[in-house]
């Protein structure tokens, strides 16, 4: 019985501009730390930074929520930083999932609001969102363009 690799050989070169790989790389930090948030924090960040107020036993469903989000989004972060380790040619289609992923965070909102009474302020991903979707929609174009031939010093 032969066993196939969990990491399989895959194309581990990508062409494209290492600020690329920078931002992402900062990316996968904020989704990583944004997601041990939501999972290890007292309330899952429910108050503490999206600034909801959930009285009585509606409260501990709110806080499981937000852990469960934050279990959604860990293992996300584990498939961008594997991608950055070990398939980074996958980079861009990574760089598009980041983008529908805000885009997501940006309209559900529109559709599932929350009653402003339980809000004592905007929640920062309110905020980020605007900022992050147009960087994102950037960086998925910038990340499919080739870098230059960089010139070798040895000689």
């Amino acid at each position: 019985m032969k066993f196939l690799p969990l990491l399989p050989r895959a194309q581990n070169d990508y062409k494209g501009y290492r600020a690329v790989v920078v931002i992402v790389v900062l990316l996968a930090i904020v989704s990583t730390v944004r997601s041990l948030i939501h999972i290890f924090l007292p309330d899952g960040g429910s108050n503490a930074i999206a600034g909801m107020v959930i009285p009585g036993d509606a409260n501990s469903a709110v806080i499981f929520t937000f852990a469960w989000t934050g279990l959604y989004q860990l293992i996300f972060a584990i498939i961008l930083w594997t991608v950055l380790i070990r398939y980074r040619a996958l980079i861009p289609l990574m760089i598009l999932l980041l983008f529908f992923e805000e885009l997501g965070l940006f309209l559900l909102p529109m559709f599932k609001p929350i009653a402003s009474s339980l809000m004592t302020h905007t929640p920062p991903e309110a905020i980020q969102n605007k900022l992050l979707l147009p960087l994102i929609l950037i960086l998925f174009f910038v990340s499919l363009i080739a870098a230059p031939e960089r010139k070798s010093k040895a000689g």
